[in-house]
């Protein structure tokens, strides 16, 4: 008879704490109106420098790799990568804005951590040095459309940035790069 009880305040006990959980998992998180519009982007470190990418253009996140060089590119594509079978252009972020060499270990080794973006069914890498984190930037977070001191070349990828200068990149522009490199060269999609 002991037993029995024991089991069943047991049971009840475990219930209880169920439920608490099933109860807090139920409430969504409320977001106040500044958070309503806040979008995701995800931040990405070449060297010092802190970049963002909006989360939903980015399809993948891959570990460090070797792109395959391919003779002829201009120097600011790191080479192909093979996606799932079907093979993908990667652009180095770093020779895009200019930003000096690197001197990491893993990228002299010719490994380099690439993310895929997608956008209106077209895909490509892009060869950056660290995936960070996401994070939400509101509207109250946007600083300048462009910002200050940045060189023309620079300035055509970067669509704004934050006040904490975090430089948010233009996926549309750098999809148009690909576009110029394949019209240059003569390639039709």
């Amino acid at each position: 008879m002991r037993e029995a009880t024991e089991l069943r305040s047991s049971q009840q006990r475990t219930e209880a704490v169920w439920l608490a959980r099933a109860r807090r998992l139920s409430q969504r998180a409320r977001l106040d109106r500044a958070g309503q519009d806040a979008l995701p982007v995800v931040v990405l470190g070449i060297g010092k420098e802190r970049y963002g990418i909006d989360l939903p253009d980015v399809a993948e996140v891959f570990p460090p790799l070797r792109p395959t060089r391919v003779p002829g590119t201009a120097a600011v594509f790191a080479g192909v990568i093979n996606v799932h079978g079907e093979i993908r252009p990667v652009i180095d972020l770093r020779r895009l804005l200019g930003i000096d060499p690197v001197t990491d270990t893993v990228q002299k080794a010719g490994l380099a951590r690439v993310i895929l973006l997608r956008r209106n069914g077209r895909e490509m890498g892009l060869q950056i040095d660290t995936v960070e984190q996401i994070r939400w930037i509101g509207p109250e977070e946007n600083g300048s459309r462009e910002p200050s001191g940045t060189s023309l070349q620079i300035s055509t990828y970067i669509k704004g940035s934050t006040k904490d200068l975090l430089m948010l990149l233009s996926t549309e522009a750098l999809f148009a790069e690909l576009d110029s490199a394949d019209q240059s060269k003569g390639v039709t999609n």
